[in-house]
């Protein structure tokens, strides 16, 4: 019997392979362990999603036919293709995709910000499911014509306590300054970092921030806005996160700025 001394090693859970019979025979295995997964949802022909707990051939990643394997935070999963339709998207399918967009151009150029803003949701879900989770009810409007609500933007959300008498002004320089109380209170420390988000009003991905501003114990920062053309709006949106970016506060919208 001829013998393969080594094979790609994926997670297909098919660790040690050693002939063509012994393959054959476990890909007659897997195709038979995913069909009994595919009639106990019974859900065949229509979208799912399922988690694979440790079955007989374990995880595997990629596309068997209509199945597709993956693996999020070290659990493996396996879900259906979605069936194609050949009717034509209703009125309220439109609005909900257009909407989707809408949301998505506005979340896409913050998945680096909100990649460290919403690191402390890492244990539940990802850090961009967690922004769309306390953004969700951000879009307002009818479809086509939609907006956002910039006073319900939420850039983080945590337990690490807030800082007290947090407040806004503008410099004689022109620059955005924040000051506040440190409350080195619970988990608070001195070393916590002010991170900073402005949003351009009118602009879907038009924003600039900081996530490393002043630590906690300074007690005010000066932000500089290099593009604020005549007739501009921004609004302006704080919080604090721990050093190693593990805890965050509740952030605070701190309201608009108009040049």
């Amino acid at each position: 019997m001829r013998t393969q001394p080594e094979l790609n090693r994926r997670s297909t859970g098919l660790i040690r392979i050693y002939s063509d019979e012994t393959l054959h025979i476990l890909n007659h295995l897997f195709d038979f362990y995913i069909r009994v997964i595919l009639i106990k949802f019974k859900l065949s022909n229509s979208f799912f999603m399922a988690r694979l707990k440790n079955g007989a051939l374990g995880g595997f990643s990629g596309k068997v036919g209509s199945v597709v394997g993956y693996s999020l935070r070290n659990k493996d999963f396996i879900k259906g293709l979605p069936k194609p339709s050949s009717k034509p998207p209703t009125l309220k399918q439109l609005a909900s995709r257009a909407r989707f967009k809408f949301f998505n151009e506005w979340r896409n150029p913050l998945t680096e910000f909100f990649s460290v803003s919403f690191k402390n949701q890492t244990a539940t879900h990802s850090a961009q499911n967690a922004a769309h989770h306390y953004n969700k009810d951000i879009i307002i409007g009818e479809y086509p014509d939609y907006g956002i609500n910039y006073e319900k933007i939420i850039i983080s959300s945590g337990n690490l306590p807030p800082v007290t008498d947090l407040k806004m002004e503008m410099t004689e320089h022109g620059n955005l300054r924040l000051s506040w109380e440190p409350n080195l209170t619970g988990s608070a420390k001195a070393t916590d970092l002010l991170a900073v988000l402005v949003c351009y009003i009118g602009s879907n991905t038009e924003l600039t921030g900081t996530l490393n501003g002043a630590e906690r114990g300074d007690g005010h920062h000066d932000f500089v806005i290099a593009y604020r053309p005549a007739g501009t709006t921004v609004a302006v949106y704080a919080t604090f996160l721990s050093n190693d970016r593990n805890r965050a506060c509740n952030s605070q919208y701190m309201g608009k700025i108009s040049f």
